[in-house]
């Protein structure tokens, strides 16, 4: 039937803005509860001169860029582990690590999908500025959150603590076409043993003081074949 069509498009609209199992929760008329994260991975991104280009551009043209280079991200995060929080603007934000625990998997997953995601924006093409590149920025940060969600007739699953805040300085301090990763994600990455990682050193962050901070370069061979032939994964 129409109504049970409609009902369908809205739970559908909803598990698209909130994390499926959170979803269920709210369309049972169950309470979400706040809860805590001993360890999650979070990424945010922007694009350097957004402002100007959008000074120079039309409405129409810029909601085509965002439009284009989100799809274009949507498709590739559905790849990894993670969850899409938000996109404000040119500000794209995915975390790993919840609301399913995924013990350390989080920082490999995000540092996969972020080495992916900057490949992807090395190729993009913007409709109305063709010969241009997009100067996407990275930042990358591990640590705890509180997840909660905020609101009744928009909700939406939000996440708090400073671990969100550094993610958002590593991100503001980083540079185009750069994956800046934190010490403490570098940390957690290096069980992995695959990927590779330059020093960038000691950085002052607002409200952080000096940080030391890591390039993201790429991920070494998984693993090698008899014959020799390993997949291998993209060194920036």
């Amino acid at each position: 039937t129409d109504c049970g069509q409609q009902k369908r498009k809205a739970e559908d609209l909803r598990y698209n803005m909130l994390p499926r199992s959170v979803a269920l929760q709210l369309i049972r008329g169950e309470s979400v509860t706040a809860e805590s994260y001993d360890s999650v991975s979070i990424y945010f991104s922007d694009i350097c001169g957004f402002t100007a280009m959008s000074a120079e551009s039309t409405p129409m043209q810029v909601v085509d860029l965002l439009n284009d280079l989100y799809t274009t991200f949507d498709s590739i995060i559905e790849n990894f582990d993670v969850y899409k929080v938000e996109t404000i603007g040119d500000a794209y934000m995915v975390v790993s690590g919840l609301p399913e625990k995924n013990g350390d998997l989080h920082a490999r997953e995000v540092a996969r999908m972020s080495l992916m995601l900057l490949e992807a924006v090395k190729s993009f093409k913007i409709r109305h500025r063709p010969k241009e590149q997009l100067k996407l920025r990275i930042g990358i940060h591990t640590g705890p959150v509180c997840t909660g969600v905020v609101g009744h007739k928009m909700p939406r699953y939000c996440l708090f603590g400073d671990t969100v805040n550094t993610t958002s300085r590593m991100e503001s301090n980083g540079l185009p076409l750069r994956i800046h990763v934190s010490n403490t994600s570098k940390l957690v990455l290096d069980r992995f043993g695959t990927f590779e990682l330059e020093s960038r050193g000691e950085v002052a962050m607002k409200g952080k003081g000096a940080m030391h901070t890591w390039w993201l370069l790429g991920e070494r061979p998984i693993q090698e074949s008899p014959g020799g032939g390993g997949a291998t994964l993209n060194i920036l």
